[in-house]
């Protein structure tokens, strides 16, 4: 053996005493592309019967029965791991032709069929068939296929055998084959790989026959060869009990059977049976009715027979997980119908709630809008209050000056009369009857003191209101405007509404204050009156004069 080959058995030796994390997600990814293949198989048996089509296509245009046999050749192989009774219909056209052909074709017809009875499970038929092949006339080439066809007869009789006698009997007949095979192989066949392979395989040798599998250049590996290559891997991991790489290249194998539209195979069925013993019933049920279809498509009699055993048992546990499945739907469903109308109740409840929290959301905004209204009135009541307590708090400070103002005028003019009536006493007393008289009648003091009274009224009022006579002249018309006279603080007029201001609105007190007639207070009045902006509220417009 080449070093080459030394380090990879070594590494595999290290690489397959443990599964890594990925192995299982490969078989998975494979099985996954597996389902995918299923589910357009038909696909690929279009493709096929496109090319038997042509094949058969050219049969009338055969120029020769040399040209004919090779065309029945080409459609038999093409037909015998697809469907057997049209392979056995070619070579039966081939025996046809043996008896016009310059070359005896006969035991290539034997060998032909002796594989088709193999496949559809005769395997008595088989072995006579090869026994009839005249062995001194096989090229090379006939005699690899010849002990291929003896050693696969007697290894599937082996498998198939019911005791371990006979188990044990034929396999060794197989292995014979298999060794006068491997003498005979070129040593860098894939074909020499693959029997020593399996020469490994049967000794329990596994992770050497692994290593020798997974050195066949992938460049070999091509056709139903990548398949067959799989298989052998998915036998050796099946040795090693690594139940998840035997998945996947099983899956592999299988997937390039369904690709090539192989009908006859065993990676499928081998494949369904695993899948059930790890629990996945689905795949298993799914795989056995493919196989089962392609079996009976193919008329692969024996695989039909073989897939039948196991058919029931993963039927059944198929229509158990499918009940328990059917069981816990029901389930679900009642569990479902019942959260659903607590669902629908707890919807309808919420809906009244929220009908009920949007009619109060309404009223609360009425109650709102009549609060934000009520407010604004408070407030307008307060602004009035507050005017109001601002003009009582101003009369309340003018009635204050006044009283002091006046307390001191009445004191004044009590102290003058005091002095008054002492002079008019002196001249009493003095018996000064002309100047008495002439005192009395005398209205100099009375004037003066009521032009000083006037005055000091002037400038009381003034002090109290320095912007009076602007502001009431604001409520004139323009041309129309008071000024009082030079030397004078207030005119008649001024003074007239300056009482009104106070308060003193009565035209009589007015009068009895000025010393005027009735009349003449009402002329006044009624004359600046007549001179005001707004006639009808002037009065009230003077009495809210501010200082």
């Amino acid at each position: 053996m080449s070093i080459r080959f030394i380090l990879h058995l070594l590494l595999c030796v290290f690489s397959y005493t443990s599964l890594s994390a990925s192995t299982y997600e490969d078989a998975e990814s494979m099985l996954k592309q597996l389902d995918r293949i299923i589910n357009n198989r038909k696909e690929y048996d279009a493709q096929k019967e496109q090319k038997l089509n042509r094949l058969k296509e050219s049969i009338p245009l055969a120029g020769n029965d040399s040209v004919l046999y090779q065309i029945y050749d080409r459609l038999f192989k093409q037909y015998y791991n697809y469907q057997t009774d049209s392979a056995m219909n070619y070579v039966n056209l081939k025996r046809k032709l043996s008896g016009r052909l310059t070359w005896d074709c006969m035991n290539d017809v034997r060998m032909d069929q002796a594989q088709l009875f193999s496949t559809m499970g005769m395997y008595k038929e088989s072995i006579e068939a090869l026994e009839a092949v005249e062995r001194d006339k096989l090229t090379s080439e006939q005699v690899e296929r010849y002990l291929q066809l003896y050693s696969a007869i007697y290894y599937l009789i082996s498998e198939y055998s019911l005791t371990t006698e006979e188990q044990n009997k034929y396999a060794r007949t197989a292995s014979a084959y298999s060794d006068t095979l491997l003498a005979i192989y070129p040593k860098d066949s894939p074909i020499y790989q693959r029997a020593l392979a399996g020469r490994f395989t049967a000794q329990k040798k596994y992770t050497e026959a692994i290593a020798i599998l997974e050195n066949i250049p992938a460049s070999y590996q091509t056709g139903h060869l990548k398949g067959l290559v799989a298989f052998d891997l998915a036998s050796a991991y099946e040795g090693m009990g690594n139940k998840e790489r035997e998945v996947f290249y099983l899956a592999k194998s299988a997937i390039v059977d369904l690709e090539l539209s192989i009908k006859e195979y065993i990676s499928l069925h081998k494949l369904a049976f695993l899948l059930y013993n790890m629990g996945d019933i689905e795949r298993a049920y799914k795989y056995l009715n493919c196989s089962m279809d392609d079996a009976v498509f193919c008329n692969a009699r024996f695989r039909t027979i073989s897939i039948t055993q196991t058919y029931p048992i993963i039927d059944k546990a198929y229509r158990l997980k499918a009940q328990s499945e059917e069981a816990l739907r029901q389930v679900l469903f009642v569990s479902i119908t019942i959260l659903l109308f607590f669902l629908l109740a707890a919807i309808v409840y919420v809906y009244r709630q929220m009908q009920k929290l949007r009619t109060a959301r309404q009223e609360l905004s009425l109650i709102n809008a009549k609060l934000q209204d009520l407010n604004r009135q408070l407030s307008q009541v307060n602004r009035e209050l507050s005017r109001v307590n601002q003009e009582l708090s101003s009369a309340n400070s003018i009635k204050q000056e006044y009283i002091v103002h006046y307390l001191d005028q009445c004191t004044m003019y009590l102290d003058k009369m005091e002095n008054y009536r002492r002079t008019l006493e002196n001249l009493a007393i003095t018996s000064n009857l002309k100047e008495l008289f002439k005192a009395i009648k005398s209205e100099a003091f009375i004037g003066e003191e009521r032009e000083k009274f006037y005055k000091s009224f002037d400038e009381t009022f003034l002090s109290m209101f320095p912007h009076f006579v602007e502001s009431f002249n604001a409520l004139l018309r323009e041309d129309e405007r008071l000024e009082p006279k030079p030397g004078e603080l207030l005119s008649t007029e001024l003074r007239i509404f300056a009482l009104i201001r106070l308060g003193i609105t009565d035209s009589t007190k007015i009068a009895r204050f000025l010393r005027y007639s009735l009349a003449t207070i009402y002329s006044y009045r009624s004359k600046v009156r007549n001179k005001a902006i707004d006639k009808i509220n002037f009065e009230q417009l003077v009495e809210q004069i501010q200082s």
